[in-house]
This record gives structure tokens, sequence and C-alpha cells, in this order.
């Protein structure tokens, strides 16, 4: 069986769509009574985005490898949205964006995005999200100050590209009232340029993003590039955001390098979670690492002595195994 046929089915069977959380009587991540399973819920993201796939790899390693669970992923908006559902309950796991996770944890009273602290603990930093600009290849557009009174799509509400597509531009002296804002997802985006119903797409994502790779099949692209002292300006703005490299040839017909900023990504759980279950799921990423490398190659960056370094405070149960293997440090 191809790989690709393989991830196919593991993740149709695993993703739902509406919220759902614990079934069992146990507590969240917790023991269940003799005979019963501990169903777990990760919210990933749209289904043309890295989340949806990345999460439903997830889900069907743990559920493989942890004894007496069962974890299903489900689609949402995006990053913002998990949060919300993670600290509504709703859901027991969430792949959420660094920027996203500081807001809802430490940020919240001055967020736009959140009315209350979210009580989420990391697990583990999942990869870089490189912000990917695009536009038709015959566009007018060569930079962000050329987006002003152009239609652009800057994200799904409830998503992480979303806030960063808001964060960047203003940083950039853009404002939404500068042009026409589409809210869009990253499929429903790139089928708009497609349409040429926007003349650019913002998109928070890790390359090769699908639906771009769909666009480019098809179409003739254009990647933005940001300046050197656009990425400085940026990087200098905000703690959250690193410098980036979109590589030529990840896209069709794009070819050379594309420097742009990006954000880390990381997996968050509940904070009521039992430290045995949080222990379990790092474990099992990091002991199954070459299996998960096969069903999706974001988890390759996924790296043991990086991924404690998180953006909001661990779970205990992820500390206990990161000291294990010698890899924990305490937060300034």
């Amino acid at each position: 069986m191809r790989i690709r046929d393989f991830i196919a089915m593991a993740v149709a069977g695993l993703i739902v769509f509406g919220a759902a959380g614990c079934k069992d009587k146990a507590a969240p991540g917790g023991k269940p009574a003799p005979g019963q399973q501990t169903r777990i819920t990760i919210a990933t993201a749209g289904t043309t985005g890295v989340f949806y796939a990345y999460g439903g790899a997830l889900a069907a390693v743990i559920s493989k490898y942890v004894p007496g669970t069962t974890v299903t992923a489900q689609a949402t908006g995006g990053s913002v949205e998990n949060m919300k559902l993670l600290g509504n309950k709703q859901v027991d796991l969430a792949t959420t964006s660094a920027d996203v996770a500081y807001n809802a944890f430490y940020n919240y009273k001055d967020s736009k995005y959140f009315k209350e602290k979210v009580e989420a603990r990391a697990l583990f930093n999942m990869y870089g999200e490189p912000l990917h600009i695009l536009v038709r290849a015959e566009s007018s557009i060569k930079g962000v100050s050329d987006l002003k009174g152009k239609r652009v799509v800057v994200g799904s509400p409830g998503s992480g590209t979303e806030m960063k597509s808001r964060v960047v531009l203003q940083m950039m002296g853009i404002e939404y009232k500068d042009f026409k804002p589409e809210f869009l997802s990253f499929g429903e985006g790139t089928e708009a340029l497609k349409d040429k119903t926007v003349d650019a797409a913002l998109l928070g994502v890790h390359y090769p993003a699908p639906a771009v790779v769909e666009l480019s099949m098809h179409n003739s692209i254009r990647l933005l590039a940001l300046s050197n002292s656009e990425i400085d300006k940026m990087v200098k703005g905000s703690s959250i955001f690193v410098k980036a490299v979109i590589p030529g040839r990840t896209y069709k017909g794009v070819d050379v390098d594309t420097p742009t900023v990006s954000v880390q990504c990381l997996v968050v759980g509940r904070a009521d979670m039992s430290d045995e279950m949080a222990y379990n799921i790092v474990k099992t990423v990091f002991e199954h690492k070459d299996e998960l490398n096969q069903m999706h190659s974001a988890f390759k960056e996924a790296i043991l002595a990086e991924a404690s370094n998180t953006v909001i405070p661990l779970h205990p149960g992820a500390i206990k195994y990161y000291k294990e293997k010698g890899v924990y440090k305490e937060r300034k």
C-alpha cells in the first residue's frame, strides 16, 4: 500500500466534524474504568491544511500504541478556535501556533481573540509555519505594500493565519481598512485566487501546503519575498517571529527561495489531563518518530532536543519524559 493511500485511510477513519470531548467517565486522559476506552479528541484545522493531516497521523499512532486509548482528530477553523475549544473543555488536545497559544495563556486580557485565560499546557513543539504570500504569476503585486486597495485572503475566522496576517500587515504599516480582507480557509483562498475573485492570499502553513501544491499544479503562481528590512522589523518587533525560507521548487513554477518569517507550532493539552496520559502521548510521539515521519514530512521537524522549549508552560507529564531523556531545561 502506498504511503499516501495509508494516510488517506488513517485520516478518513479518524477525522470527525463537530465538537467531541472525552466519552468515558474518567478524567480527561485519565484511566478509564475496566473495559472502557479513554477517548481523546485533538482539534486540528481545515482539511487542506497541514494541521489536519498532522492531527490525523497523531491520532492514528497514539491510538495504536497507548493501550486503552482512542484518539479522534477533529477538523476546525484553526489555532484560535482550537484554543477556545480546549478552554471550553470540548477537546483534549490541540494543534496551535505559538502566537495564538501565547495570547490565550498570557495575553488574553489584551487579546482581540480571547476573553479569559485558556488553561492549556504544552506537550511538544511541532514545526515552523512560514508565511506564504501568494499571487498569480501575472499579478502586478510585487511586494507587501502593493496589497493596499486589493482583495486579500487573510485566513478563516478563528485561524492562526488570520491572527498572523493582521499582525504582519500592521507591522508593515497596513491596516485592514487599507484593503478588502477576505476571511477564507486555505482551500477557499487558493480557489478564489484561481478564480480571480481575490488578488492575493496569506497563508501561515508548513510547506509543502496541500492547497498551494494543488493550485500550482494547474495555475502559474508567485510567492512574494519579504525584504531583509521587513524581516528584521518583524523579528525585532516580536519574539514570536523568526527568519525563514520557503525553498525553491517546493511548488511548481516557484524555482527560487522565498525569504519570509515563520512562527513555531506546538501540540497542547488541557491542564487537567492526567500526568500519565501526557507522558504516554509525548513518549509515543518520540519513540515512533520514524513511523510518523513516513506519514507526514512535518514530523521530521519535531526534534527531541528542541521539543520542550515551548512558549507556554509544559504539562508535568511531558516534563517527566523530557527529564528522563535529559533534554528538559527549566523555564526562565
